[in-house]
């Protein structure tokens, strides 16, 4: 029963992203938004609860699948949470094309390895920290394509519909820089608690490993931009650009190379 989760996740977000595409851009009908929610609703549960059973079970195990699967849960459910507060319509579509890649992606990459050494507090705080920063800035990257996207349809005068049922090109830049200073500090907190249990486990601070090379990388690229926008005024496209390709080396350098290292040498 539980191997039917994910492809039922899978398929309502499909369905969802499709709904979103066929009313944002082609300008079609909506189905009434209490469906659109319970649809939503059903595949989050679902999705939810397989994560769940993953994380509870003896031992629990961890890898390239299960950090895409968890990545996708948690954007979306931050997105519907941000729907609470904020008018995000237009989002969908890059939010829901995203989060359906990382979830087939996670169903046909291998399980990942069991995680049998004992688990601190310390530990856990730093894997949250670090899933929760991740999705953040997810949410951000895709903010940042539907920036580039409103940008390049003002510049050639065009009259899409996706630009018009967007917040105004000013929302989406708050928007961004918000989503990326609260991604960053949860970024920097991960970094933190990854450093004091590396200073525990093995006497140093930090060990170089293609991981934190490349998400210090990401999070000197974030803090950059972060610095550049309230000092510097950087904004608009230059900023969607910088968003992406910090968000792109820190995918690379965290789920990147354990897809490399799980799926393509099948090591693990």
């Amino acid at each position: 029963m539980l191997t039917l989760l994910a492809p039922l996740s899978l398929f309502i977000y499909l369905l969802l992203g499709w709904h979103f595409c066929q009313t944002r851009l082609a300008g079609k009908r909506a189905l009434p938004a209490k469906l659109d929610h319970l649809l939503l609703a059903v595949a989050l549960g679902a999705h939810g609860t397989l994560i769940a059973h993953n994380a509870i079970q003896t031992p629990p195990f961890f890898g390239a699948a299960e950090a895409l699967s968890l990545t996708a849960w948690l954007s979306l459910a931050i997105y519907c949470l941000g729907q609470l507060k904020w008018k995000l319509d237009g989002l969908e579509p890059p939010v829901f094309a995203f989060a359906s890649a990382f979830l087939l992606l996670s169903i046909m990459l291998p399980a990942g390895h069991p995680i049998t050494y004992t688990q601190s507090s310390l530990s856990r705080a730093h894997f949250v920290f670090a899933m929760l920063a991740q999705s953040l800035l997810f949410i951000a990257a895709g903010i940042a394509v539907l920036m580039r996207m409103t940008d390049n349809t003002l510049h050639h005068h065009a009259k899409k519909l996706l630009v018009r049922n967007l917040p105004p090109l000013l929302t989406l830049e708050r928007l961004l820089f918000g989503t990326i200073a609260s991604g960053f500090t949860l970024l920097t907190l991960a970094f933190i608690a990854g450093g004091y249990l590396t200073l525990q486990s093995h006497g140093v601070i930090a060990q170089l490993s293609h991981k934190t090379l490349f998400a210090a990388i990401s999070w000197l690229l974030f803090a950059t931009l972060l610095a550049g926008h309230y000092i510097k005024g950087w904004r608009g496209s230059f900023a969607a650009n910088w968003t992406i390709a910090a968000f792109g080396i820190l995918f690379l350098g965290y789920i990147g190379s354990r897809i490399v290292i799980e799926a393509i040498l099948n090591k693990t």
